[in-house]
């Protein structure tokens, strides 16, 4: 599933190829994924809008839609499988494309919605704010106000596993199942951990991997290939060797129906 660090990608390709581009006409409006919202209030805000800026709060990307859109925000989650692509005049659209949005003016073209399963989403919001307070988000995990100490704050509100807490969108929006793993292999503590038992240098060591390994994601944009090479994510398979200095092995684990990936030797519970 696209986690925050792939929405940025995204988000950084829609900007790069198709914003400032107007909108002349909307094609493949899927109703499973645009349901809870009607495809006529799609056409009405997006058919004739400009994309004008974006804006991503954890795995959801916000495109505000210029010149009189009645509600002046596109949102986009992508599921398992979406993703965006950016198609010349002419060129074909996948098969899987569930919204087509056809532009105007020279060179025309179109931004498609690809997504294989289906499992994406497609909506309208009034602002990015009010869209976040819709699902019940928690700060977006690069967000600059989310500072170690307000982090910390938000902690102290949780009891469970370490793991769980930062797969909480409403807790902190963007980490997944995959970052998750990533970012506890980097703070060296294990995903079982229980928050009551877990002290104050620990999380302020998990608040420290969280930014750092997202930031680094980012930049490599989503591509494990680009990733350092003692990152966990590069061997994310049980009976692999530990990327780290510990000559483990890596691990899986049962958590709420998920798998976590890790190294006991490496990872202990403190």
């Amino acid at each position: 599933m696209p986690e925050l660090p792939d929405v940025e990608t995204m988000r950084r390709y829609l900007e790069r190829t198709s914003l400032r581009r107007r909108v002349a006409e909307v094609e493949r409006v899927d109703g499973y994924v645009t349901r809870g919202t009607r495809a006529r209030e799609l056409h009405e805000a997006l058919r004739g809008a400009r994309l004008a800026s974006t804006a991503r709060i954890g795995k959801n990307l916000l495109v505000r839609l210029a010149d009189g859109a009645a509600r002046p925000w596109l949102a986009l989650h992508f599921g398992m499988t979406g993703r965006l692509l950016r198609l010349e005049a002419g060129e074909v659209p996948p098969a899987e494309t569930r919204l087509l949005l056809r532009f105007a003016g020279a060179g025309g073209g179109a931004l498609a919605l690809v997504d294989r399963r289906r499992l994406g989403r497609v909506a309208l919001a009034d602002s990015p704010g009010g869209f976040a307070d819709s699902r019940r988000l928690g700060p977006d995990a690069l967000d600059p106000a989310l500072t170690e100490e307000a982090f910390l704050r938000l902690l102290e509100r949780r009891r469970g596993r370490v793991k769980a807490a930062l797969m909480d969108q409403s807790l902190v929006a963007g980490i997944g199942n995959v970052y998750s793993d990533e970012i506890l292999f980097q703070a060296r503590i294990a995903p079982l951990e229980r928050l009551a038992r877990m002290s104050a240098p620990r999380r302020r060591r998990l608040y420290r991997a969280l930014r750092e390994v997202l930031r680094a994601a980012v930049e490599a944009e989503g591509d494990p290939a680009r990733m350092p090479e003692g990152w966990l994510l590069r061997r994310r398979r049980e009976g692999e060797p530990c990327p780290g200095r510990c000559a483990g092995t890596v691990e899986r684990v049962k958590l709420g129906g998920r798998s976590a990936y890790w190294c006991p030797r490496c990872q202990k519970a403190g």
